[in-house]
């Protein structure tokens, strides 16, 4: 016999302090003198050593049932091989978790995991009951919870070996919530993985619930050897007025042997335009460098890779380039405007490389309809604008196009225009003049705003040394943001989102006029963040990683084109087509290596958008880890190992949970406190109760 919690058991020693302070208790004699005795009852003494237990049975009946209650509280269990055996007995929940990360599919592990995976589903008993559950990076149930062996087979046959990498979290946690839901007496979780050191990073925040093991089952080899392709690097430049891109590329020798003399190509959309040989020694890398090529249209696919071996998944890396497309800008100026006024901002943009600006300076009366549907962004330098052009203006923001207002002094908007021209952020007031006294600084910006989110850090820009001589009052409209103010809390630049587009007002110049902001050197980023942010440009990357989140609308429209709300569809590496209805974000997580293909239906849709995926190359590294490391941070034990097999001693807690006594020995101390009160109540009607 044994207690699970056999410090409850020190409360059986204080039942015998009443019993003891009755037996051992003497009393003193004290002599009182009384003048007169005719008024007392003479009683006989009796001395302390007469004292005697008078009814047994009821006293015992008392402490027995005191002493079930604490033994009860004690969880008693008996450990024995037999009890134990018997706890096993019973039927089974069963949780197979089969691991299909792609280093699964090295030479002939996913056979062996299959045939693990069935030899434990062959051992499901006809009150036994087994799911099915493949993971990767996340995990899916393949089937859930039957007795069925032939329907559990045929649900490990429709597994195969992914691109993602491996990840146990999830898998344990789906596991555990199966488990949790079972009514059955034993719950058991099976893993069969190679036990990839990068599935694990120990602190997973993981515990399956109490009582239910977990065995792992290691499909692995005792010698490996694995080439992997390395992230390509991309270097760009210009030469004859074209965008050359010059690829680098590379091998990771995961093997204990050098390699020499491997062959590595790159192929451009399909087709293979150089050839190099590359070594590198055991555990570690080398590259080598491509000519350089000229990207021929949008979304060019490139691949870098070498031979098969005997992990293929992860013998080629994706990527996709596109030219170097600049953003076209109208800088609006007013009739007979001089030169210079827009010699600075036309100056910092033409410095832009990322992306490239391409300016076209203009008066606003020669800025046409086929003008604005080339351009992105339209910047009215101090222009007063009648009543067509701005409700052209509005038509261009609706669809998608950026507006940015300086207003100077002489900069005006119609005051009564159609819903297409009414798209200002704030209504022009009258000029501050700060010339005379202190000038105005500028502060209070949002850096939460893409403009400014860039100078949120300490020596990216300082705004606050700049000084402001003039500038306008404006009146915010009811859904505008203001973005900066100057010191007196007048707003210097504000915001408003208009259908597709944005539209800024700046209540001072982009010249020396109205400030000296053009002399600092926080101008240049200043100006390209507002330009950037209106045109709603993105670098997109060049690949991305299998179990990434594709945003099918990201690409930029057509310039002047009308957005409108159409399904896309998305055509996988596999061939298989995804259509996205167009309500809410456009997304899709990526699931395999390749490339990915998103378009548009409609007309006026944008451009075909391809992307390229890629498996987690942290993968390719098959050393192995302790599968124990799993197990105990699963069962909640620290370094030790757990019971996780068939031939494992069930645990205390487990042998207790199985056999229950502590509910037998309350149930037996109710009835004896029953009894007790019978017999309590018969001596009571007979005289005292003395025990």
């Amino acid at each position: 016999m044994s207690f699970l919690t056999p410090l409850f058991l020190l409360g059986l020693a204080g039942f015998a302090i009443p019993v003891i302070i009755h037996l051992i208790q003497r009393e003193r004699k004290n002599v009182v003198q009384f003048p007169s005795l005719m008024f007392l009852q003479r009683i006989p003494y009796q001395s302390v050593q007469r004292r005697r237990i008078r009814n047994w049975p009821l006293l015992l009946l008392r402490l027995a049932a005191l002493a079930l209650i604490v033994a009860a509280f004690a969880r008693p269990f008996m450990r024995r091989p037999a009890l134990a055996a018997a706890a096993g007995s019973g039927a089974r929940e069963v949780v197979v978790l089969i691991d299909k990360s792609y280093s699964m599919g090295y030479g002939d592990r996913w056979a062996r995991a299959t045939a693990a995976a069935r030899d434990a589903i062959g051992k499901v008993g006809p009150r036994d009951r087994a799911s099915v559950v493949f993971f990767s990076s996340g995990a899916e149930v393949a089937l859930r919870s039957t007795p069925d062996r032939s329907r559990l087979n045929a649900a490990v046959s429709t597994g195969k070996p992914g691109a993602g990498g491996t990840r146990y979290g999830p898998a344990l946690k789906l596991a555990g919530s199966i488990a949790s839901e079972s009514a059955l007496p034993r719950r058991e979780v099976i893993l069969v993985s190679d036990f990839q050191r990068a599935g694990w990073q120990g602190a997973e925040g993981v515990r399956l619930p109490d009582g239910v093991t977990l065995k792992p089952v290691v499909i692995g080899d005792p010698d490996t050897a694995n080439l992997s392709v390395t992230p390509v690097s991309l270097q760009r430049s210009t030469f004859s007025d074209q965008d050359r891109v010059t690829v680098t590329g590379g091998i990771t020798n995961h093997g204990s042997k050098a390699v020499s003399n491997v062959e590595i190509t790159l192929e451009i959309d399909g087709h293979t335009v150089q050839t190099e040989h590359v070594s590198a020694e055991p555990n570690s890398s080398g590259s080598v460098t491509f000519a350089a090529f000229t990207p021929a249209a949008r979304n060019t696919r490139g691949t870098v890779r070498i031979g098969t071996d005997a992990l293929p998944l992860d013998n080629a890396f994706n990527f996709t380039v596109s030219p170097k497309e600049p953003v076209r800008i109208i800088i609006a100026e007013r009739p007979g405007a001089t030169r210079d006024g827009s010699l600075y901002l036309s100056r910092a943009l033409a410095l832009g490389e990322t992306p490239p600006f391409d300016i076209a300076t203009k008066s606003i009366d020669a800025v046409s309809t086929d003008d604005l549907q080339r351009a992105s962004v339209v910047i009215l330098n101090d222009v007063p604008v009648a009543q067509l052009t701005a409700e052209r203006l509005g038509t261009f923001v609706s669809r998608g196009g950026g507006l940015l207002i300086a207003l100077g002094n002489r900069a005006s908007w119609p005051a009564v225009t159609g819903a297409s021209g009414d798209i200002l952020p704030a209504v022009p007031g009258q000029p501050v003049d700060r010339t005379s006294g202190q000038a105005a600084r500028l502060g209070a910006l949002e850096y939460g705003n893409p403009i400014f989110e860039p100078f949120r850090a300490p020596r990216t820009g300082d705004f606050s040394g700049a000084r402001f001589y003039t500038y306008r009052t404006v009146v915010p409209g009811k859904d505008a943001q203001i973005l900066a103010r100057f010191d007196d809390g007048a707003p210097a630049l504000v915001e408003r989102r208009v259908g597709h587009g944005r539209v800024l007002v700046w209540t001072s110049t982009l010249d020396l006029q109205g400030n000296d902001l053009p002399l600092k050197s926080v101008f240049l980023p200043f100006v390209h963040r507002m330009v950037t942010t209106l045109a709603s440009y993105s670098e997109r990357p060049s690949w991305l990683t299998v179990g990434d989140v594709l945003e099918a609308a990201r690409p930029a429209p057509v310039p002047g084109a009308v957005r409108q709300v159409t399904p896309r569809v998305v055509l996988t590496p596999s061939g298989e087509r995804v259509t996205l209805d167009g309500e809410g974000p456009d997304v899709l997580e990526l699931a395999e290596q390749g490339f990915y293909e998103v378009r548009a239906q409609g007309r006026d849709a944008a451009p075909p958008m391809t992307v390229a995926s890629n498996i987690d190359l942290g993968e390719s590294d098959l050393t192995p880890m302790d599968p124990q490391e799993v197990v105990a941070g699963a069962m909640g034990r620290a370094g030790g190992a757990a019971p996780a097999g068939a031939n494992a001693t069930a645990t205390d807690q487990e042998q207790e949970r199985s056999q229950r006594v502590w509910w037998y020995l309350l149930f037996a101390a109710v009835v004896i406190l029953g009894l007790e009160t019978l017999v309590g109540n018969r001596i009571s009607r007979s005289g005292p109760v003395q025990v």
